[in-house]
């Protein structure tokens, strides 16, 4: 805990940490916790979902509140009411003994029991900007004794369309306060807000380096669209442990998503604006406990859902821009934990899931759907770790009479042949599943080409990219499934334009540059022309030398 003394952390905060299994501070800690303790300037943090910037500011207040103030200290605002109750929950976790009162106030909550905790005394608020407004317009909230007013999530609530109330709620607070603004992006309107309500401020960014994001592996499977639920079935069933949640566009899309899954025996609940807040809980509730195992939601329903051990996030639809795409993608592979995001898409949509994660800086790999012996195995093995576990516990004993009853004069493998039959029909049995039929170049209405152009010519994706769509005058995002190798190239445009292309970039003494279906392992014009420099008085070679672009 050595790290975090030296930020300057109290005994008591220290000791907190320690219980919760903190050993170390994440870069957001490290670098903000000391400006806070320290000096008097305000903060503009800008850092990803997961990195630990509850406790960065959480942790400040907790030392410098003074227990039984009587008055509001703090304040923090989030958009939704699912982040104000896990960010209160983590403010109460990390105070230790030290004696704070910290108060969620968000809507869809008894709003009398709030006016009752706020009259008899609270030193953090956290809530919503719409709740917050219900009460300094109902003067049963004061915010002009303000140590701290914290904005969590600022694009988010920008997004949510809370500004003018994040606005109101700024102006009723008093000149003293510090203003922390966190927020994953950082939009005008964020930047707007910074500029107007704070003074000067020091900017803290954290950004996660590509080498440090592997904890999430990317992935995405392309299917006909109608066969986007059958491949999330096989995705679940392809995981010993599925423990995540599925995203899809509508709320309508929750819900049949979900319902479909429960028909199937899978332990999923949808989750969206159209439940109430009791019911809402209860699911989150639910699904921390792992009850249930897969949560249906939309992207606003899921905005605060924090839940560390996640295994999987699913894109059953794709989102509509690249910041929700790693909003989504982010609540899987946090805490150190390892992580798989994966994104379902129909041949249609292959260009927007590249202009996404190419925007999003995402690495992204697509991969075959797992195999139906794949399926298979997994739940024979999940099947035999029950087993073993319950032979371990020594449960079973109250069956033991009927056991033997069934064993007197039969096989024992024929007993428990039949046993697994009845418990689990014809789950095991290939003969139960369909295939699911890969998308190739040609379903997809693109063709297959090579080039006889590779590495060894300067080649790199993107300058290839280039060279094709120039020579042969068709768009760059037209040129996909671009593979540089050796002493050739393989990519794939469409049908329609894959003529013109190998027309269009010429070949010379009977060897195609370009040519369709599988290529030969060493194209003849290689034995004719050197790599670099001129062929030769007389000749001309039918591409010049390739020069790639410094940088």
């Amino acid at each position: 805990m050595n790290e975090f003394k030296a930020l300057g952390l109290s005994e008591e905060t220290i000791a907190a940490l320690e219980s919760k299994g903190f050993t170390t501070p994440t870069p957001i800690q490290a670098r903000t916790i000391p400006l806070l303790l320290g000096g008097t300037v305000d903060i503009v943090g800008q850092a990803q979902t997961g990195t630990g910037k509850t406790a960065a500011f959480a942790l400040p207040i907790i030392e410098t509140a003074e227990a039984n103030a009587g008055r509001v200290q703090a304040l923090v605002l989030t958009p939704t009411r699912e982040l104000a109750i896990q960010v209160a929950e983590e403010i109460n976790s990390l105070k230790g003994n030290k004696r704070l009162r910290v108060l969620p106030v968000y809507g869809g909550q008894a709003i009398h029991m709030q006016f009752k905790a706020l009259k008899s005394g609270v030193d953090v608020v956290v809530g919503t900007p719409g709740r917050i407004m219900d009460h300094l317009d109902r003067g049963t909230l004061r915010l002009n004794q303000l140590d701290f007013v914290v904005l969590d999530e600022a694009d988010e609530m920008c997004n949510m369309g809370f500004v003018d109330d994040v606005r109101e709620i700024l102006k009723a607070t008093g000149p003293e306060r510090r203003t922390l603004l966190f927020s994953a992006t950082m939009p005008a309107e964020v930047m707007r807000i910074a500029r107007e309500f704070m003074g000067d401020y020091e900017l803290v960014t954290v950004k996660a380096e590509k080498n440090d994001t592997p904890l999430t592996r990317q992935v995405f499977h392309e299917v006909a669209d109608s066969d986007r639920f059958e491949a999330l079935c096989r995705v679940v069933d392809a995981e010993p442990d599925f423990y995540g949640l599925v995203f899809t566009r509508t709320r309508a899309d929750a819900d049949e998503v979900a319902g479909r899954l429960t028909e199937r025996g899978y332990p999923a609940e949808p989750i969206h604006g159209d439940l109430s807040q009791a019911r809402r809980e209860e699911i989150l509730g639910r699904f921390r406990k792992r009850l249930v195992t897969i949560l249906v939601a939309t992207d606003v329903a899921a905005r605060g859902i924090d839940v560390p051990d996640l295994s999987h996030v699913v894109n059953f639809a794709l989102p509509q821009d690249p910041q929700t795409f790693v909003h989504r993608t982010g609540r899987t592979g946090r805490a150190g934990r390892e992580g798989v995001a994966i994104t379902l898409i129909a041949p249609g949509e292959f260009r927007r899931l590249m202009y996404i994660t190419k925007s999003s800086g995402i690495d992204i790999a697509k991969a075959k759907l797992p195999r139906i012996s794949d399926v298979i195995h997994t739940k024979k093995s999940r099947m035999l770790h029950g087993l073993d576990a319950i032979m371990n516990d020594e449960t079973h004993h109250p069956y033991l009479p009927m056991a033997r009853g069934l064993l007197d004069g039969r096989e024992a493998e024929e007993v428990i042949a039949a046993l697994l039959k009845h418990a689990f029909g014809d789950e095991l049995m290939e003969s139960s599943y369909r295939e699911i039929d890969a998308i190739t170049p040609a379903t997809r209405g693109r063709a297959d080409l090579v080039c006889s152009l590779g590495r060894v010519d300067g080649m790199n994706p993107r300058d290839f990219v280039e060279f094709i769509a120039k020579t042969a005058n068709i768009k760059p995002w037209a040129i996909q499934h671009v593979r540089v190798q050796g002493e050739q190239t393989t990519f794939t445009v469409p049908a329609a334009e894959a003529r013109t292309v190998i027309d269009r970039v010429r070949s010379r003494e009977g060897h195609p540059l370009i040519k369709p279906g599988e290529p030969s392992k060493k194209p003849p014009y290689r034995r004719e022309y050197p790599k670099k420099g001129s062929p030769g008085p007389g000749k001309r070679p039918f591409v010049k030398p390739f020069k790639p672009r410094k940088g």
